[in-house]
């Protein structure tokens, strides 16, 4: 069976369509497209997008209302022609923004669309994303899911939202990490508690939390790291950062390479996973950094929220704030010894192969063989 998996990233990089073409690469011919290939892939199609500039004038002339011309761009065009003489048994498309495509190249094959957010609501906290974008996500939805095979997506909330508003037939596969057999929890310093927070700098992130709980603590016992990854445009909110943390103890670490990253954060105490609900998906979050904290065999620290606390809950593999403030998130740290943290990161080892990735790459596998005729 050939299988093709589109999403408009760097598959190397991007953990999801990653581990599903590694999940699927065995078994079958896995084709690719998207910003760079896995390495992975029997053969890959790269998809070229607009510079910054000539695609604010394409969001300007979208406003209009023109869905059809902004979305099937030259780029997209030129892919259709590239990929053209190929037949695929099945698409997986990961976004809803890269859907009209899956379906065109899929000739009538089955798609299936792997939502990791609810797009219509996408970020309804930002006032241009409103503006200009929110429409062209609604009509997208409304235009190309009913002509879906399937959707899966990461979280419970996300899933039943797509299956209330659009009558989708939806499966939950979370961002469950790779099982780390390997690895165990580190004994917690006598002199130091190691705190890490790891993951995309964006102000949505809110990251100055995380600078304003040190205020809170004591700088002698408590160490923060923070290793942000981030891009051209978040060059000035890093250094705002970087000015705010002086005199506080907080290193701001280069980030390792992804494959590297659940090893490197293993010698830490505790993992900051900690998402205001100011949109939908926050809200409804369950995220990678989540699941590969709990592969680190560190203690998970979370807000109030709906379905991480679940887990918390459920495993004991961490502690919960009373609310979203830094003084809160402060609080329940400070009041949490060394023996609880160390139990914690215990309960994350003898639940990390229950939480990985391995019954997901299952139910996954079962999924797709359902689509294999021979």
């Amino acid at each position: 069976m050939k299988i093709l998996i589109i999403a408009y990233t760097d598959l190397k990089m991007d953990p999801r369509p990653y581990r599903q073409i590694n999940c699927l690469n065995k078994l079958y011919s896995v084709y690719t497209v998207g910003k760079s290939n896995s390495g992975l892939e029997k053969s890959f199609f790269p998809l070229k997008k607009h510079s910054f500039i000539i695609n604010m004038i394409r969001i300007f002339i979208l406003k209009m209302g023109f869905n059809k011309w902004y979305y099937w761009d030259k780029y997209k065009k030129n892919l259709l022609k590239l990929i053209d003489k190929n037949n695929f048994d099945l698409v997986i498309a990961h976004e809803i923004k890269t859907l009209p495509l899956a379906l065109r190249i899929a000739k009538g094959s089955p798609v299936i669309l792997d939502a990791h957010e609810y797009s219509p609501n996408n970020f309804d906290d930002d006032f241009l994303w409103r503006f200009f974008l929110k429409k062209h996500f609604i009509w997208l939805c409304k235009s190309y899911l009913p002509k879906i095979d399937k959707l899966v997506s990461v979280s419970p909330g996300i899933v039943d939202k797509y299956s209330s508003e659009f009558n989708t037939k939806s499966i939950l596969l979370t961002n469950a990490a790779n099982y780390f057999k390997s690895l165990k929890p580190k004994i917690v310093s006598e002199t130091k508690i190691k705190i890490i927070y790891h993951g995309l700098l964006s102000k949505s992130r809110r990251i100055d939390l995380f600078i304003d709980m040190m205020r809170y603590l004591d700088n002698d016992i408590y160490e923060l790291t923070l290793m942000l990854v981030y891009g051209t445009y978040e060059k000035l909110l890093y250094k705002k950062l970087k000015k705010k943390a002086k005199g506080l103890n907080i290193k701001f670490e280069k980030p390792v390479k992804r494959k590297n990253l659940i090893k490197f954060s293993n010698k830490f105490d505790l993992g900051l996973c900690f998402f205001q609900p100011i949109n939908f998906n926050l809200k409804y979050a369950l995220p990678n950094k989540f699941f590969e904290l709990i592969q680190s065999r560190v203690a998970v620290v979370i807000g109030p929220d709906i379905e991480m606390s679940k887990y918390v809950k459920k495993y004991k593999i961490g502690i919960i704030s009373k609310d979203w403030s830094a003084k809160s998130l402060a609080n329940i740290i400070a009041n949490t010894n060394k023996e609880q943290i160390m139990f914690h990161k215990v309960q994350c080892h003898k639940n990390a192969m229950k939480l990985s990735s391995i019954n997901n790459n299952k139910l996954f596998i079962k999924t797709i063989e359902s689509y294999d005729k021979n």
